[in-house]
């Protein structure tokens, strides 16, 4: 998981190419700078709004929350004056995040034993879907793909507790995210 710096970083120089990213055939825009010896992940609009999903849950001081209000202001203005682009980005990222969350649900399927301590880590992905289906006015044809991976999820799923850093839990409501909250059998 991203470092709040990195998460910080990352959404600063988002925002800063997001009008360029909009307009652009790329789908995964590389973006300049890093820390640390580690480059920049690549600009998406599920990988930004995860990042500022992270970044909201642990801003706790108004200072923080003002500048994520801010963040989330700049994004919104881009998104007014560019929805269709905006909306086409976001259903080309539907489908290229669900072909890489049915693959490790596919690989889970096929051998629990060695995909379920991944889960963690690729949840990601549908954490993304989530943020990317509430960014369009009708769910995209491919939503029910991911109602049905769902469907297996839970048959296979154990509750418990939140998987990642407790510090982003605010961020991840149970009732929406019920897939962070508890393990793959293995």
């Amino acid at each position: 998981m991203p470092s709040p710096e990195q998460d910080r970083l990352f959404i600063e120089t988002a925002i800063a190419a997001l009008g360029d990213y909009l307009l652009s055939k790329e789908l995964f825009w590389p973006l300049p700078g890093g820390t640390l010896g580690q480059a920049l992940p690549r600009l998406t609009i599920g990988g930004m709004l995860l990042a500022l999903v992270r970044l909201r849950a642990r801003a706790v001081s108004p200072a923080d929350q003002a500048i994520v209000y801010n963040w989330e202001q700049e994004i919104d203005a881009v998104r007014r004056r560019w929805r269709a682009a905006w909306e086409k980005k976001v259903r080309r990222e539907f489908g290229a995040r669900l072909n890489l969350w049915r693959n490790y649900v596919n690989d889970y399927r096929r051998d629990p034993e060695q995909y379920a301590d991944a889960y963690p880590h690729e949840v990601r992905w549908r954490v993304m879907l989530h943020l990317l289906r509430t960014e369009l006015p009708a769910p995209p044809p491919e939503a029910a793909l991911v109602d049905d991976l769902d469907g297996f999820l839970r048959a296979h799923f154990v509750t418990g507790e939140f998987i990642w850093e407790p510090e982003l839990e605010g961020g991840f409501p149970e009732d929406e995210y019920w897939y962070l909250y508890g393990r793959l059998r293995a």
